[in-house]
């Protein structure tokens, strides 16, 4: 088993070809023939990171955000990037970065986090097309609560489901039934989710005037955090990897160094 075959198998689920175009996901260190045995899944590829996948003797990152996103001038121990490059670069160790084609994909991101609020998905919330084997993508997901919840309370439950060390909210008007959520920075998203008539919307990084807007049109919307909207995926996608290549003897890891940053005072 080797590089391009992990390659192959997330590029089938979650096609690169859909990624956004500012996007830089794919295989971005190592080679695609190089064998692998062990592997690590993170939502991000920092030094430790890096230092956890050398001691689990891991021949292969796979990671939502890419790791080499803008164009590197140098890479030096000094630069958080650059020292990154190098340890994988010295450990010979490859990576594959799986970033917007897996926020797009059915199943993928936004699906997951819709499912972790015990909801069950009822398409996107921004379909963008079909991939070459007649598959929808898109962003975000949209479903229905089975009984109307207040917003205070729902707020609660999702901080609660996903673990976050702290929400941001703004509380509408009306009860919580139908519900849109983007994992991840989806601000932007919020008058696409008012479209669909969302009561409640969550997502994450949200800006001053997009809670200003949320008030105004009377939605609850909820900034989760970037890492606890997105993290659960890669739970599942490293459950996908293991089961698809389970015969073939590989080991998948998520990584346990890899946790949410900051905290709320």
């Amino acid at each position: 088993m080797n590089v391009q075959d992990i390659y192959g198998y997330i590029d089938h689920i979650a096609p690169f070809s859909t990624q956004l175009d500012y996007d830089n996901a794919g295989l971005l260190m190592g080679s695609g023939v190089a064998e692998v045995e062990r592997v690590l899944v993170t939502l991000d590829v920092t030094f430790e990171v890096a230092k956890e996948a050398a001691r689990k003797k891991c021949q292969l990152i796979v990671s939502h955000h890419p790791l080499i996103f803008h164009g590197l001038k140098s890479v030096t121990p000094g630069d958080p990037t650059g020292a990154v490059v190098l340890e994988l670069a010295r450990r010979n160790i490859a990576l594959i970065s799986a970033h917007t084609n897996w926020d797009q994909a059915a199943g993928g991101v936004s699906d997951v986090l819709l499912e972790r609020l015990g909801i069950a998905s009822a398409g996107f919330l921004e379909p963008a097309g079909e991939t070459s084997e007649g598959t929808p993508y898109g962003m975000g997901a949209v479903g229905e609560l089975e009984a109307p919840m207040p917003p205070k309370e729902f707020a609660r439950a999702v901080r609660t489901a996903l673990h976050a060390r702290g929400a941001r909210v703004v509380l509408g008007d009306r009860p919580v039934k139908k519900v849109a959520v983007c994992g991840g920075a989806g601000g932007d998203l919020l008058a696409r989710a008012a479209a669909w008539g969302a009561d409640a919307y969550v997502t994450a990084d949200v800006k001053y005037h997009e809670f200003l807007e949320a008030h105004q049109r009377g939605i609850t919307l909820i900034d989760g955090g970037h890492f606890a909207t997105e993290d659960p995926a890669m739970d599942v996608l490293c459950q996908r990897l293991q089961n698809a290549f389970a015969k073939d003897g590989v080991e998948f890891f998520r990584s346990r160094r890899h946790k949410e940053v900051y905290f709320a005072l």
